[in-house]
C-alpha cells in the first residue's frame, strides 16, 4: 500500500519505477566493488557511469532519449564483470558514456567535469593553428605558428575553465 501511495505522490509518473531501476543497478554495481581494483574502477569511470545513472534517473520522465538509456546502462551493468578481460565491452561502455554525457550536456546543460575545458581547448588549437599560419605567411616569421597555438590554446583553456566553474556553481555537474 505504501508503495502505492508514494506512486500517487509523484503523480503516477514513474518515478517511483526510476527510483527501485536506479537502486537495482547502484546496488548491483557496488556488489561488483570488491572484484575491481581502484585503478581499473577509474579506468572504467564507473564512479562516471553511476552519477550518468542518477541523473537518467531524474530525467527519464520528462526525456524520451534517457529514458532509453535505462535500458543501456542496465546492459552495461549486466556486462560490468566482462570489463577487465573484453576491450571491446571497455571500447563499448566509454563509447556510450560519452554519447550519454553528450546528450546531457546538449539537451539538460549538463556537464562532466572539465568538459568545457576540452571542448574550448580543441577549438583554441585548431584556432590558434589558423591565425599563426596566416600571420606567419603574411609576416614570414615560423615563430609565429607555435606563437599562434599556444595563445589560442591558453586563451581557449581559460575561457573553458570559466564555463567549468559556472556548471559548477550552478550545480549542473553529472
Amino acid at each position: 500500500m505504501r508503495h502505492f501511495a508514494e506512486a500517487q505522490v509523484n503523480g503516477g509518473t514513474g518515478m517511483y519505477k526510476d527510483e527501485i531501476w536506479y537502486r537495482k543497478l547502484e546496488q548491483a554495481i557496488t556488489d561488483r566493488r570488491d572484484s575491481f581494483t581502484d585503478k581499473q574502477w577509474s579506468k572504467y569511470q564507473v564512479d562516471l557511469l553511476l552519477k550518468v545513472a542518477n541523473r537518467v534517473r531524474t530525467l527519464s520522465d520528462e526525456c524520451e532519449v534517457c529514458r532509453g538509456y535505462q535500458h543501456t546502462l542496465t546492459r552495461l551493468e549486466e556486462e560490468f564483470a566482462e570489463l577487465p578481460g573484453s576491450k571491446a565491452q571497455r571500447q563499448y561502455q566509454a563509447q556510450q558514456l560519452v554519447l550519454m554525457s553528450k546528450h546531457m550536456a546538449t539537451d539538460h546543460q549538463l556537464a562532466t567535469p572539465r568538459f568545457y575545458l576540452y571542448k574550448w581547448l580543441r577549438v583554441g588549437l585548431i584556432a590558434g593553428a589558423v591565425v599563426g599560419f596566416v600571420a606567419m605567411l603574411v609576416v614570414g616569421n615560423l615563430l609565429l605558428l607555435p606563437g599562434g597555438l599556444v595563445a589560442g590554446a591558453l586563451l581557449a583553456a581559460a575561457y573553458g575553465v570559466v564555463e567549468d566553474q559556472t556548471v559548477e556553481r550552478e550545480h549542473r555537474r553529472i
